[in-house]
């Protein structure tokens, strides 16, 4: 007998909203910093468990990586002009 992969995604569906645990996450690496921001001080703020974790956003790095997208989508794009131009105002 032979069998097809199914498209579907394997294990329990997630019991958390992903787009709130990742703006909580983002509030954790304003405050501390990447460095500073431990992973228990992380999947505190954000609800979850380590394995949830990185079942959903990956590593820690990759983690911020998705906050900093999502700063970057809420802030309408400012944060990029900035970054693109040195990272500091002109007075």
């Amino acid at each position: 007998m032979k069998r097809t992969k199914s498209s579907a995604p394997v294990g329990r569906p997630r019991s958390f909203d992903a787009d709130r645990a990742l703006d909580r996450a983002l509030k954790v690496f304003w405050r501390k910093g990447y460095e500073g921001a431990s992973l228990a001080d992380l999947t505190s703020a954000m609800g979850i468990n380590r394995p949830s974790l990185y079942a959903a956003f990956g590593n820690k790095e990759a983690l911020f990586r998705k906050a900093l997208d999502r700063y970057a989508e809420a802030d309408g794009g400012t944060f990029a002009w900035h970054t693109t131009r040195g990272g500091t105002r002109q007075r």
